[in-house]
């Protein structure tokens, strides 16, 4: 009976219909009846543009292949716009329609399909077939064999040979053929099904736009060590279309219940029990040890160890040890060890090492180590450093360092900052160094447009101090080294650090206040605990631009020395200190300031 049937179908039944034509050939935009007035001389963008305002449809092609500012002289031209696009590029170009996307592909080359149909059994069929190029008849090898209403897929071999498994049969399949620098080809088979016909749903499908000028994850160095040499070509000849689905199972990248169209698929719920490959997701997407996306991530993904999705992110992205994504996110990005991005973030970045963003960040960057971006407008936090070209009205905090190019809002750190300008406050346990900053707060500053002198000055307690001071032009710190000009007394040496600020600065007259800590040292340079503070209002008169002098006077809390006896409660005078006991007393301080 099945022999019987088998033949019959031979004679009467199967018919089979080979047509080599461009996708986008039937298409509704490129078939749209348009009208084009002549240029005598253009540019290829400049007539896109017009067909962008005029048609509703958006170009995509690889800018390297296809120069946009050639210039070209077309005639006025009614008829459809694919003929229309074929007269202005050339033969060497094709077209495919997807959404409002024409895609423009270099396909100089042209492949012919010679294939049969076989019915090992009454419930399956096969199509198998040779692929072969026209001009050299040569077989073409790794093309890619689809039917996408099915998502079946194979490859072909070295000699040009494919096999492509029809599990469910309808009444007319479509297989495509598709090979990179060749146009794409479509072959339509009908022939006899003993099942009910019925009006099938038509799969959705969609186009990745930028993936012309993109490299793919699929050829980075994620693709190149978890996928097949196959997964990675057949990716290429597809280019960006991909396919929806509701769910997808995968053991490993090889092994899916897509099979081997999985990588141009877009789920909604997919299961990796090792790690699976997609076009993309937009739901849900759970992975054992890795989920990777040539595309798009919308919704939820979580990997027992790490995440890779080649265009952009948004929801929420989960993993054991790291994130890599290749375009921009939009939500929460959280890993145990690295968080990466090419483009921008908008939203929290959680690493416990690093985050490294590209393109920009607006929000929350927090690592354990270290957090990297172009431009920042939010806050960073890391256990060692920050680093950001661009971070307008961003604060920086940081364990050890601090580090933007250019403008930053506020900088903590526990060591260092640096910055081109600082708008809020920098606060760092050492040095801040940056070309404007007001409100410097380290033991050194070196500030281009700020505070940098060297003062020597002779205070109450007759000590000789040599005082450099630097920071903006308002807050500044002061470091001195003191000695006593008596012989005899053990506090022989002073050092000094304090905070001071500018209260005004004129031509002929500037007027400071600082608050100062003194340690006094034996002269061995033993630390003594009797320890001093002073809050000081500083006076100067301008010699001329670089030197003033100054008198000021202060006000100063000062210890009672070890090895004394006490002679009761903290006192007060009006000028020095009682050795004796712990003293508020007045003082004061003159010298000569040199401004370098």
């Amino acid at each position: 009976m099945i022999l019987f049937f088998i033949k019959r179908a031979e004679l009467y039944l199967f018919i089979f219909m080979l047509c080599s034509f461009q996708w986008g050939r039937a298409q509704q935009k490129l078939a749209t009846e348009i009208r084009m007035l002549a240029f005598a001389a253009t540019t290829v963008g400049d007539v896109f543009q017009v067909l962008k305002e005029k048609q509703d449809v958006l170009f995509s092609f690889n800018g390297n292949i296809l120069q946009i500012d050639s210039v070209i002289h077309t005639q006025a031209y009614q008829g459809n716009l694919y003929d229309y696009l074929d007269r202005i590029l050339g033969k060497e170009y094709s077209f495919k329609e997807l959404g409002r996307h024409i895609i423009i592909q270099y396909t100089p080359q042209r492949m012919s399909v010679d294939f049969e149909v076989k019915t090992p059994n009454k419930n399956k069929v096969v199509i198998c077939g040779y692929i072969k190029n026209i001009r050299t008849n040569n077989p073409i090898s790794n093309a890619s064999i689809f039917d996408r209403s099915a998502l079946l897929s194979t490859l072909t071999d070295q000699n040009g040979y494919f096999e492509l498994d029809v599990k469910k049969k309808s009444n007319l399949i479509a297989v495509n053929v598709s090979k990179e620098t060749f146009r794409d080809t479509s072959v339509m088979v009908i022939f006899p099904i003993e099942a009910r016909v019925g009006d099938k749903k038509k799969r959705e499908y969609g186009y990745f736009e930028g993936y012309e000028e993109d490299h793919g994850l699929y050829r980075s160095f994620w693709g190149r060590v978890f996928l097949s040499p196959a997964q990675r070509i057949q990716s290429m000849n597809l280019g960006g279309m991909f396919l929806y689905s509701p769910y997808q199972i995968s053991m490993t990248p090889g092994l899916s219940t897509h099979g081997f169209i999985r990588s141009q698929i877009v789920n909604k719920f997919s299961i990796n029990i090792i790690g699976g490959a997609t076009a993309g997701v937009e739901g849900v997407e759970l992975g054992g040890v890795f989920n990777m996306n040539q595309y798009d991530m919308q919704g939820i993904q979580m990997a027992g160890v790490f995440n890779a999705v080649g265009g952009n992110v948004r929801g929420v992205q989960l993993a054991g040890v790291g994130n890599r994504v290749f375009e921009g996110i939009k939500g929460l990005q959280m890993a145990g060890v690295f968080n990466g991005a090419g483009g921008n973030v908008s939203g929290v970045q959680i690493a416990g090492v690093g985050n490294h963003v590209v393109g920009g960040v607006k929000g929350l960057q927090i690592a354990g180590v270290f957090d990297k971006a172009d431009t920042v407008r939010g806050v960073q936090i890391a256990g060692v450093v920050n680093m950001a070209n661009e971070a307008p009205g961003t604060t920086q905090i940081a364990g050890i360092l601090n580090a933007s190019q250019s403008t930053v809002g506020s900088q903590i750190a526990g060591i260092a900052n640096k910055a081109k300008k600082v708008k809020g406050l920098q606060l760092a346990g050492i040095i801040n160094i940056a070309d404007s900053s007001d409100y410097p707060i380290g033991l050194l500053n070196f500030i281009k447009n700020g505070e940098k002198s060297l003062a020597l000055a002779i205070n109450e307690e007759s000590y000789l101090g040599l005082q450099f001071r630097s920071g903006g032009r308002v807050l500044y710190s002061i470091l001195s080294i003191n000695v006593a000009l008596e012989g005899n007394r053990p506090d022989r040496y002073v050092f000094e650090a304090g905070l001071g600020a500018v209260l005004l600065n004129r031509s002929k007259f500037s007027l400071r206040t600082e608050i100062a800590a003194r340690n006094l040292l034996t002269e061995k340079f033993k630390t003594l605990d009797n320890h001093q503070s002073s809050l000081r209002v500083i006076p100067a008169f301008k010699l001329s631009d670089r030197i003033s002098v100054f008198a000021a006077p202060s006000l100063n809390y000062a210890e009672r020395e070890e090895n004394t006896i006490s002679g009761g409660s903290t006192v007060w005078k009006v000028w020095r200190r009682d050795r004796t006991r712990n003293t508020f007393y007045g003082g004061g301080m003159a010298g000569l300031l040199l401004k370098l």
